[in-house]
């Protein structure tokens, strides 16, 4: 008997569109309702019943991306996205509306000389006021903690904000809906199911640690990967047999969830074929299975995490993921995995 393992260290398809704002209209004539909110590069965010969606701008009408042309054009306030008028505050690069330049926890207008944080959602703190706000550990949103419910604050010492709580994964059955949900896009690029069987553990972070302590892992950890393996050499019944076990934290986000297990399941994938490299080639090359889901979903926290993979200075899996995507930029994806399969030392 004998075991591989592997760790990730961390780094909805269809919407029906119900609120006020602008109708848009898809390049296949589907029409939606939504209030645009910023624009990133390429993709686009829509406020959709309360919650905030990234859509690729390529896939509406030119008359839309017209209009998301000429909206980018009007100066806007970097907390709001509301149109600037007459009265504005300056810091930096970035301009406010007066009212909207203000702490969070105080609620005073920061000053001449103030040092603030700021996240990616808006959310603005004085730096003294910082140890009463909860940072969450996913999106990185800055929320006051008077505000908060107990619910937000795990028992493993994890916050998170309540956006994130509301998606979280708290049960088995749910995690195995988004295991589900992963595996039609990696089969579009070759990955195939695994013939081991797979658990699924939604854990603590003290018992993510105590495993992977035993492979000698350590870190900011989302998931972990066991792998046994048995091979069975001449009688009725030879070959090699696996069981695998996939630890997930439990309460982690659904679209942070989907980004774990196709990282793991890649783990899966590579230990069935007893394919083993340097870790930046391996934990980038699952990291690319991760980037590849979330392209897929359609919420802004899905831009945030492949941004953080783009930007992470890991030498592992931020390094490694940059090498792979450009190798599998040269060579796409049947060439990649056939490239990683003749890498194969089964026992």
């Amino acid at each position: 008997m004998a075991i591989l393992r592997s760790y990730f260290l961390f780094v909805l398809s269809s919407v029906c569109f119900t609120v006020s704002g602008r109708v848009w209209t898809t390049t296949s004539g589907n029409k939606s309702e939504g209030e645009l909110f910023e624009v990133v590069g390429n993709r686009i965010g829509l406020k959709i019943r309360g919650r905030e969606y990234h859509f690729s701008l390529d896939r509406f009408s030119p008359a839309d991306r017209e209009y998301v042309k000429q909206w980018s054009r009007v100066p806007r306030c970097a907390a709001c996205s509301g149109t600037l008028g007459t009265r504005t505050t300056k810091a930096g690069k970035a301009s406010y509306h007066t009212a909207c330049f203000r702490c969070m926890v105080c609620r005073k207008n920061f000053g001449p000389g103030n040092r603030f944080r700021k996240d990616g959602w808006g959310g603005m703190v004085h730096v003294e006021h910082f140890s009463q706000t909860g940072l969450c550990g996913t999106c990185s949103r800055i929320f006051p903690k008077r505000d908060a419910i107990k619910e937000q604050f795990f028992a493993d010492g994890r916050m998170t904000c309540g956006p994130c709580l509301r998606d979280g994964i708290f049960k088995l059955n749910l995690l195995k809906e988004v295991e589900k949900r992963i595996w039609p896009t990696l089969m579009q690029v070759g990955f195939v199911k695994p013939k081991g069987k797979v658990t699924l553990q939604l854990v603590d972070r003290a018992t993510l640690l105590r495993e992977a302590a035993k492979i000698n892992a350590s870190g900011n950890l989302r998931g972990l990967t066991l792998t046994k393996y048995r091979v069975v050499k001449g009688g009725k019944n030879p070959g090699t047999t696996f069981e695998h076990r996939i630890f997930v934290l439990y309460g982690l986000p659904y679209v942070e969830c989907v980004s774990v297990l196709a990282h793991e399941h890649i783990h899966v994938w590579l230990n069935e074929r007893f394919i083993e490299s340097t870790p930046p080639v391996v934990e980038g090359f699952c990291n690319l299975a991760s980037s590849l889901v979330l392209q897929k979903e359609k919420s802004k926290l899905a831009s945030i995490l492949l941004e953080n993979m783009d930007k992470s200075s890991s030498p592992i899996y931020g390094a490694g993921y940059r090498m792979m995507k450009q190798k599998l930029a040269q060579v796409g994806w049947p060439a990649l995995l056939n490239e990683l399969k003749k890498k194969s030392s089964p026992p």
